[in-house]
């Protein structure tokens, strides 16, 4: 039994995970370095469900037919993929498999898949005593939602708040539209923002805005930080002012000093 176990461990070498960003809809390169020798070579989803990718020498007949392009006809040590056309149902973790001089290699790489949106938010329009906060978001993604925050903490309905959202389908474009309105008494410091969160991936958004800027950046985090500094910055400036004065005050007060 132990000269199996140490065979198969000899028999089966595995590599370093990988992390990869693809984009929805768009294509992303799986990479993986083989051996010129190999007789056997293909890929296979491992997670969250194990599902066959690419087999070499057999037709395909996964939910990956037309979407794959290899390279080792350009190259017999290039055994990466190319994955077209991403969908969300693609995330997860690849393995890269292919057999050489009797022994089977395997490398990992996890897809992280994320979603484009548009955003675009007016902010503190007032209404009948009102603070009125607009936010619109475009993207291709339908399992999606807009999230308010406030000092990082998100912001739901409640007795001072009212939010309400809609969708919106353009049939000429396939995008999505989404939009929410967010209405208080409140006199908030800072500002709310909002944020695009999706369904088991993640997202990143520009500007909609028609060239205005738009209240997200893609990073929430540094948003509130830039919000803070946009707080703290003039309290500091008038604070340094005054320091500055007091110090000159003080010397004119001091008595001249004799040679």
């Amino acid at each position: 039994m132990r000269t199996f176990l140490g065979a198969l461990m000899v028999l089966i070498v595995s590599g370093d995970e990988t992390t990869i960003q693809g984009v929805l809809d768009d294509s992303v390169l799986l990479p993986c370095t083989c051996s010129e020798s190999k007789k056997y070579f293909d890929w296979q989803m491992d997670e969250p469900k194990p599902m066959p990718v690419f087999i070499y020498n057999e037709n395909d007949s996964s939910r990956y037919k037309g979407r794959i392009k290899t390279f080792l006809s350009e190259n017999s040590t290039n055994c990466s993929i190319l994955l077209t056309n991403i969908t969300a149902e693609d995330q997860g973790k690849y393995s890269c498999r292919f057999k050489s001089e009797g022994v089977y290699y395997k490398s990992f790489v996890y897809l992280n898949v994320s979603a484009n949106y548009s955003v675009c938010q007016t902010n503190n329009s007032v209404s009948g005593g009102l603070k009125v906060f607009q936010c619109k978001v475009i993207g291709r993604y339908r399992e999606a939602w807009i999230q308010w925050t406030l000092h990082g903490q998100n912001l739901t309905n409640s007795k001072t708040i009212n939010i309400t959202n809609t969708t919106n389908t353009d049939a000429a474009t396939g995008l999505y539209s989404f939009n929410s309105s967010l209405s208080t008494e409140l006199n908030w410091n800072l500002t709310p923002m909002c944020e695009v969160k999706a369904k088991t991936i993640s997202t990143t958004f520009i500007s909609g805005c028609d060239g205005t800027k738009a209240a997200g950046t893609g990073n929430p985090q540094a948003d509130r930080m830039r919000h803070r500094w946009l707080t703290i910055l003039p309290v500091g400036l008038v604070l340094g002012l005054f320091l500055f004065l007091l110090y000159l005050s003080q010397l004119r007060s001091l008595p001249p000093t004799r040679n």
